[in-house]
């Protein structure tokens, strides 16, 4: 099984229609020949004002809260529409969680080439607040891969540090999200947490008996995820860091974790690198 994270960061002040719909092909391309079965996106954004999608053409999505509406330039529904265009079908569902740039959607995506059981989404910042920058939410997806059920979640934390949305806090909530899931957990995406500054959210994930993939692999590269300043973190960062992980509740066997849109065998196509990791 192959299963692939990134912070896509769709929407920004400089969005671009042109080179969104370019990234939106290099993704979907690289999703059908390498065989991603799951993919994790977070920032997966859309403009609440454009025009709605029909029902009849979200076949495939499976909805995580009643009302929820696709616009169409939603990033998630874009790249499976792509990738249907070449024969490719992807199970999926998304959810918004807060307001980006103050004009976007700014939210949460699972794709599966494998049946989505059931879905479900949760705060875990202390603010409910579609406004508020700081809101944070927890997308998961219930999938039956090769006769297994296993539980993924796409997660875009917040920061170590932030006294208003501590990351402790936040963690404690999606401990208690998945706490009482009988399969195996993933959760895939953004921590904002260094992997190698000590005593942090790095380090608090792993005391919570969680595994670094990463770190379980038998192939790995550097894994570095973001090469230098971006949004959140144009303070004293300089060089590149690993923020971005998949993490499994259980001890899996990892044949590699590789970085993807690095600018080495892929483009670039966000300001975060993504994840991907061979699971035998």
């Amino acid at each position: 099984m192959k299963a692939l994270t990134l912070n896509i960061h769709s929407h920004s002040n400089e969005h671009n229609e042109y080179d969104y719909h370019h990234m939106i092909r290099t993704f979907s391309n690289y999703i059908i020949k390498q065989k991603i079965d799951v993919i994790a996106i977070q920032e997966s954004c859309q403009t609440g004002t454009k025009e709605q999608v029909m029902k009849e053409e979200l076949s495939s999505f499976i909805p995580c809260q009643e009302g929820v509406t696709i616009t169409n330039d939603n990033c998630a529904w874009l790249i499976v529409k792509e990738a249907e265009k070449k024969g490719v079908n992807f199970y999926w569902t998304w959810c918004q969680a807060k307001l980006g740039y103050s004009k976007y959607d700014e939210g949460l995506a699972i794709l599966s080439r494998y049946p989505i059981l059931q879905t479900e989404e949760a705060y875990i910042s202390r603010s409910h607040d579609f406004y508020n920058w700081k809101t944070r939410k927890i997308l998961g997806c219930e999938i039956l891969i090769e006769s297994k059920i296993q539980w993924f979640y796409s997660v875009h934390m917040g920061w170590w540090q932030d006294e208003e949305e501590n990351f402790i806090s936040q963690m404690l909530r999606v401990q208690k999200i998945v706490e009482n899931k009988k399969e195996n957990v993933f959760l895939m995406g953004d921590f904002n947490s260094p992997s190698h500054v000590r005593g942090e959210g790095y380090d608090y994930i792993k005391a919570n008996k969680w595994k670094d993939t990463y770190e379980l692999a038998l192939e790995k590269d550097n894994g570095i995820t973001v090469p230098g300043m971006i949004d959140g973190w144009k303070q004293g960062v300089d060089q590149g860091m690993r923020i971005d992980y998949i993490w499994s509740k259980q001890s899996i066997s990892v044949a590699s974790s590789k970085i993807m849109f690095s600018g080495n065998t892929e483009p670039v196509i966000s300001d975060h690198f993504g994840v991907c990791i061979t699971i035998i």
